[in-house]
């Protein structure tokens, strides 16, 4: 008798709450998985079934418990995986989209700690035709990091309120490493403006040697690998790694009716650990009309352009990007899209499309179709 009254207690405490606090516990997520045909990867053909082929793959909680005042505390825990074996995303993690706690303020701003996006993934992702389209145009090998495909462990982020459209926001990546705080530490900083129909933003990203030589700092192990392979090592040798990476993009969007067009431009540049280094120039342009409620249709191009210190090499690459969507209701759509990618002659510039494998030849092509369903 005892036993179940001290259980009874216990569990009156743990699910109950104080009057005035009200808690909110939100879970969500996005399964996408395509189908899709890739005219030369290494030299040959292959029809493949591709995990996230329309927004990558996740699951989360969202946390929320009001503290009274207009403020909040925060948390959130967000898993990615591949609907196509099941599997773990960045790199095996539990939780490695994201997983930070914090408090919000309608009137001071957010500030959060954990592991959280940058600057570009939170203001530019909206202008990139990957995330516009759908399909695979991202600037060549997400060399912006705009795509979110690493993210920063032991950061501290602060969001501002909006002031009328206009936001903006800061993070700082601790490096975690005694007696050398600048190995492998990160900061970014953005500004955001968004009345509706315009949509304007800037960002900046610098990151002192990112990789595994300190596991325990900003960014690790989910900065190497595809598709980051071309830019993430040394010209020279790719066991030789980034010493310093640096960015500074911006764009815009503006909505005129069924009609909406967005662009953005990126710089960014690599210096490596033996002194070589790469400068790359990056625009986009995406326009995306909606025919009707259920159809849209959208096409981009994507412009990168390098120039290497320390190799002889001016590699500059062209991708184009059509599809068509079709929403069977507000959380379930069907899509198809292409994209192609060509690659201008001479060393170090790999014709490759965003999740697939280097082409034998100047050009690749994709086809995909495939579904998403949002809950």
């Amino acid at each position: 008798m005892k036993t179940r009254l001290v259980l009874l207690i216990l569990c009156s405490g743990m699910c109950s709450s104080p009057s005035w606090a009200q808690s909110s516990v939100t879970l969500y997520g996005i399964i996408s998985t395509g189908i899709g045909y890739v005219n030369n990867e290494g030299g040959k053909s292959a029809v493949q079934m591709f995990s996230g082929a329309n927004q990558n793959n996740r699951w989360g909680l969202k946390i929320r418990e009001d503290l009274g005042g207009g403020l909040a505390a925060l948390a959130q825990l967000e898993n990615g995986f591949s609907s196509t074996n099941g599997t773990l995303g960045q790199g095996g993690r539990m939780f490695g989209r994201q997983a930070f706690v914090g408090l919000g303020s309608n009137r001071y701003g957010t500030m959060t700690f954990g592991r959280q996006y940058d600057m570009m993934w939170d203001y530019l992702d909206r202008y990139e035709p990957q995330a516009f389209g759908p399909g695979f145009g991202t600037t060549l090998g997400d060399s912006d990091n705009v795509e979110g495909n690493f993210r920063y462990n032991n950061s501290v982020k602060y969001v501002s309120p909006n002031f009328g459209g206009l936001t903006f926001e800061g993070l700082y990546a601790f490096s975690n490493k005694a007696g050398d705080f600048s190995q492998n530490r990160a900061w970014s900083a953005g500004v955001g403006y968004d009345n509706g129909s315009v949509r304007l933003a800037a960002a900046y990203l610098s990151i002192d040697q990112p990789g595994t030589a300190n596991a325990n700092g900003a960014v690790t192990d989910d900065y190497a690998g595809a598709p980051f392979a071309l830019f993430h090592t040394s010209p020279l040798d790719s066991k030789v790694g980034v010493r310093h990476q640096e960015v500074a993009a911006v764009g815009g969007l503006y909505r005129m009716g069924a009609f909406s067009v967005a662009s953005m431009y990126s710089n960014v540049h690599f210096s490596y650990l033996d002194n070589t280094g790469v400068n790359l120039n990056n625009f986009d342009v995406i326009g995306v009309y909606q025919l009707t409620p259920a159809w849209v249709v959208s096409a981009a191009w994507l412009y990168t352009s390098g120039h290497y210190q320390g190799v002889s090499a001016d590699p500059h690459w062209n991708q184009a990007q059509a599809s068509v969507d079709y929403y069977l209701s507000k959380r379930t759509d069907v899509f198809a899209f292409a994209n192609y990618v060509r690659a201008s002659n001479g060393p170090l510039a790999p014709a490759v499309i965003f999740q697939a494998t280097p082409s034998s030849t100047r050009s690749q092509l994709l086809l995909l179709t495939g579904i998403r369903h949002l809950f």
